[in-house]
């Protein structure tokens, strides 16, 4: 049939219309949201560490059983045995402190004690004595006391007891075997036994 002469049944027909789908767009790289990079800190990565603000001051004891940065003031002594201990450029600690790990920014009057390492970083001031099993004082940090090294030897196997005839009498007494009678002869005298 021709444009012109339709018949009715096709007027009356529904037009479809078919919707083509857009062209896929070309997948974006992503933005990031900051134009700005993030500062790392100086000191390494902090999981879930505790943060003394600048403002704080502790005067006491201080224990627990997580990281902690001192960008603050403690007076008192500080005991973190199983974690890290980082006192910030900011920090000032005034005590002993005693940790796994012991990181100095700022400034520490006490002695440090630490089961594995102690890090002096550059313009950091310590006075006091320092123990560890890794010391480790950078350039111009300032450090007034005396350094102790722990050295911590892995326990050797004990050697097996090579047996001796008295040890293998001892070793065949502990068994309930008999033991043998030893006998002495003194000059003029009769043999004696001893057990």
């Amino acid at each position: 049939m021709s444009m012109w002469n339709r018949s009715k049944k096709e007027d009356e027909l529904p037009q479809r219309h078919t919707i083509t789908p857009a062209p896929a767009e070309p997948a974006k790289e992503a933005i990031p949201m900051a134009t700005y990079p993030t500062k790392t800190a100086e000191f390494g990565t902090t999981r879930g560490a505790a943060v003394l603000g600048r403002s704080l001051l502790i005067t006491g004891h201080v224990t627990g059983k997580e990281d902690l940065i001192v960008d603050g003031r403690v007076e008192g002594d500080i005991e973190l045995l199983e974690n890290r201990l980082t006192v910030g450029a900011s920090g000032h600690v005034q005590g002993g402190i005693r940790a796994r790990e012991i990181v100095v920014l700022g400034t520490v009057q006490g002695n440090l004690e630490a089961s594995e390492r102690v890090e002096i970083k550059k313009n950091a001031r310590v006075v006091g004595d320092l123990k560890a099993q890794r010391p480790v004082i950078e350039d111009e940090a300032y450090f007034k006391g005396n350094v102790e090294t722990i050295r911590v030897d892995k326990p050797k196997p004990a050697p097996a007891p090579a047996l001796a005839p008295e040890g293998a009498q001892a070793a065949a007494a502990a068994q309930g075997a008999p033991r043998p009678v030893q006998q002495t002869m003194t000059p003029n005298s009769k043999p004696e036994s001893r057990p």
